[in-house]
């Protein structure tokens, strides 16, 4: 095998496959890079057993083949290259050479037919969204995913598809994010749910550019992402998804109109005091057209007012700073909505001009 290529287009693969390689695995080559060579095309594959990742360059392809190299080795060399055609040389013992300028490495290499191969998907349904919406999908939606793996179930967002609507919903047990988009064409109706590793992978791998379709294909078991010269294959989490539609209330006593900037930037305020030991409340109090924004910790106190559109019976709720925070940054538009029924439920959260998204967060006890 024996290969030339540019080293900035080679570092920005490996770049990109090595967010599905395997970190201290007992196999060797799940931290490793599948490298093919043929035509002239060098394609890269990483493979962790839960996401794989595959993406090709061109190359000047002298002898065809195809080796596993370990991933940080690769990309600390490759990086580390001036900007120039690197050649990279396997021979039948696998050591392989890599030479650029006056650098010359020698390093040793894994058998390419042990490296395990991603899933062949049979597609029971597909969906296309440009990048750019795919990226706001995930914004919106990946920041209330659980962290806690004994809640399997609720480290993924669910993509339910019904009546030619997508919408994404993400749980954590104490908030939720929902986003809801029309879809172009025809689609079957159907519902799984992505790991929230997979949609961060996919996030800081699409530009973003708004010209670019990913389709996401789905089968029982597996979802494929492909665009933008990237394939990736995931494991989808199995079960059934919390029941979320019984929990977002249906009215609320309470409906107060604010400023959304103005609100947030209160909010962000409080953060220099917030002790992330005892992870301590804000109070919020609604009353007579403003809200009164106020926290105490060890580190000091703080007050705060934002004007509002409540009037008539005053109400004081309590939050955790970083889970209300997270929701109001999220929210765009001139002004927001926030939905209470009493001290004890949960707030809802919403633009006013923009339907589409939805934010729940349970209150603190104060």
């Amino acid at each position: 095998m024996k290969f030339f290529c540019d080293t900035k287009a080679f570092s920005e693969a490996i770049n990109i496959v090595s967010k599905a390689v395997a970190v201290k695995s007992p196999i060797p080559h799940l931290e490793g890079i599948l490298l093919t060579a043929t035509g002239g095309t060098l394609t890269l594959l990483s493979n962790n057993l839960e996401i794989s990742i595959k993406t090709s360059i061109s190359a000047n392809i002298s002898e065809e083949g195809s080796i596993v190299v370990n991933s940080k080795m690769l990309s600390d060399i490759i990086r580390k290259l001036p900007e120039d055609v690197c050649e990279v040389t396997v021979n039948d013992k696998l050591n392989v050479s890599i030479v650029c300028k006056n650098a010359d490495y020698k390093i040793v290499g894994l058998n390419a037919d042990e490296f395990p191969q991603p899933p062949m998907i049979a597609k029971k349904s597909s969906i296309t969204l440009k990048s750019d919406k795919l990226r706001e999908i995930i914004g919106k939606t990946l920041f209330a995913v659980s962290l806690d793996n004994a809640r399997k179930i609720l480290t993924g967002s669910l993509y339910e598809i019904e009546n030619n609507v997508l919408t994404v919903v993400s749980v954590d047990g104490y908030r939720l994010a929902l986003t809801k988009m029309e879809l172009p064409g025809e689609n079957n109706d159907s519902k799984f749910i992505i790991p929230g590793k997979t949609q961060s992978e996919i996030s800081k791998i699409i530009s973003g550019s708004k010209d670019e379709d990913i389709t996401i294909s789905f089968s029982e078991n597996y979802a494929l992402i492909e665009g933008e010269g990237v394939t990736i294959t995931s494991r989808l989490i199995e079960g059934e998804f919390f029941s979320y539609k019984n929990t977002i209330p249906s009215e609320s006593k309470y409906i107060v109109k604010t400023d959304c900037y103005s609100f947030n930037k209160a909010i962000e305020r409080v953060e220099p005091i917030i002790d992330e030991v005892s992870k301590n409340c804000v109070r919020f109090r609604f009353e007579d057209g403003k809200i009164i924004i106020s926290c105490e910790t060890v580190l000091g106190k703080v007050n705060d007012i934002v004007e509002c559109d409540h009037f008539g019976e005053s109400l004081e709720i309590g939050f955790n700073y970083k889970y209300l925070h997270d929701a109001v940054s999220r929210c765009e538009g001139d002004e927001i909505e926030l939905k209470m029924n009493s001290p004890f439920n949960p707030l809802i959260i919403n633009s006013v001009d923009d339907e589409s998204c939805l934010f729940m967060v349970l209150p603190v006890r104060i």
